[in-house]
């Protein structure tokens, strides 16, 4: 995709069950929209909580109108002349706070539709079944579509024990390299790859306000082994993945963590053992994810720049005036879109590869 440039923007458009508010947008204070990898989104906004109504000085949002538990709540930004949602979900927590030295103010709290899946917990198994299958079955269980595009093996049998929805299919999409995310109805699960996302160039002494990176070999390994026992074969089953699993992740140049801690420290295994796969298939996927998790995190920093809607997790930023260490495209793994009066819109992001660019 071609890259997009970073928006300044500033107000947002606040819309309360499907329709723009402009009673709360004049009324906002602060207003914060988090997302994270993880796949759940939530919004914390806080209104002005007195002044005219129905022709009286009086609260302003404590009647349940126009916001209310399961109120639906949508956010959005203006940029390139069209309005870009960062946040829809419903009302989930109401805390009117009543200052010393201020008039009242309420704080709304919200949750995206991943609520639903959160808050449902039961104990079931699934047979023949792959992660997209039971994707699937969870969706339609909530009234969601789903888009689920993830290679991984079908497991005779998978138990969901008394676990949430949302747990239990957060676990089965790490297990197969997979990301769990929502967009309006849509239940996406993809692998971090093959989303489909923009890139949004930011250059540090320009868009890029702030910037905080750290190539890290703590967490770093050589190879990451997965054993089990194949029930059909009657033999013990030993799988690993290593650095030859990360080439396709590597810009040019860059060189993983893998590779600078064998050179730096020597190699360094993992073993996973909370885990009991019974087919080599199942091991192997296992394996590849667990070191894909850790390679990805070589690399982390942090950024501020203008208030800018594009930046979403999962959408890839270039990064300029770094230096060659640190140059380069980056995945967004956490945004905050965040709005005061005191300084307007901005957005803080986290990011995340697996290469450290090399100084010439």
């Amino acid at each position: 995709m071609s890259p997009q440039p970073a928006a300044y923007v500033s107000t947002p458009v606040i819309a309360l069950n499907g329709k723009t508010d402009t009673g709360a947008m004049s009324d906002l204070m602060a207003l914060a929209v988090e997302e994270t990898t993880a796949g759940m989104a939530w919004c914390e906004a806080t209104f002005g909580n007195w002044g005219i109504r129905n022709s009286a000085t009086d609260y302003l949002y404590l009647s349940g109108d126009p916001i209310d538990f399961g109120t639906a709540l949508t956010v959005s930004f203006a940029a390139d002349g069209e309005d870009r949602p960062v946040f829809a979900g419903k009302v989930s927590a109401l805390q009117a706070d009543y200052p010393a030295d201020r008039p009242a103010r309420l704080r709304v709290l919200a949750e995206d539709r991943l609520q639903d899946l959160r808050l449902t917990r039961r104990t079931r198994t699934f047979e023949d079944s792959t992660t997209a299958d039971i994707a699937d079955r969870l969706a339609g269980d909530h009234g969601l579509t789903s888009d689920v595009k993830l290679d991984g093996p079908s497991r005779k049998v998978t138990a969901q024990l008394n676990q949430s929805d949302l747990a239990f299919l957060r676990g089965l999409a790490r297990s197969d390299d997979g990301e769990v995310w929502l967009d309006g109805t849509t239940l996406w699960v993809r692998r971090r790859p093959d989303r489909d996302a923009a890139t949004v160039r930011l250059a540090y002494g320009a868009d890029l306000l702030s910037f905080s990176v750290r190539a890290d070999l703590a967490h770093q390994v050589s190879e990451v082994a997965v054993t089990g026992w194949s029930v059909a074969d009657k033999a013990a089953i030993h799988e690993t993945a290593d650095s030859s699993d990360l080439a396709a992740e590597l810009g040019p140049g860059q060189r993983g963590g893998s590779s600078l801690l064998a050179s730096a420290f020597g190699d360094r295994s993992e073993r996973i053992v909370r885990s009991a796969p019974l087919a080599a298939d199942d091991a192997r996927a296992l394996a590849k994810a667990a070191y894909l998790a850790r390679a990805r995190r070589f690399v982390c920093g942090t950024g501020t720049t203008a208030g800018n809607p594009a930046l979403r997790v999962g959408v890839r930023v270039g990064l300029t005036g770094l230096g060659d260490a640190f140059d380069g495209d980056y995945t967004v793994c956490r945004v905050r879109h965040e709005y005061d009066l005191a300084q307007g819109y901005r957005t803080e992001f986290d990011v995340e590869r697996a290469g450290l660019g090399a100084v010439r």
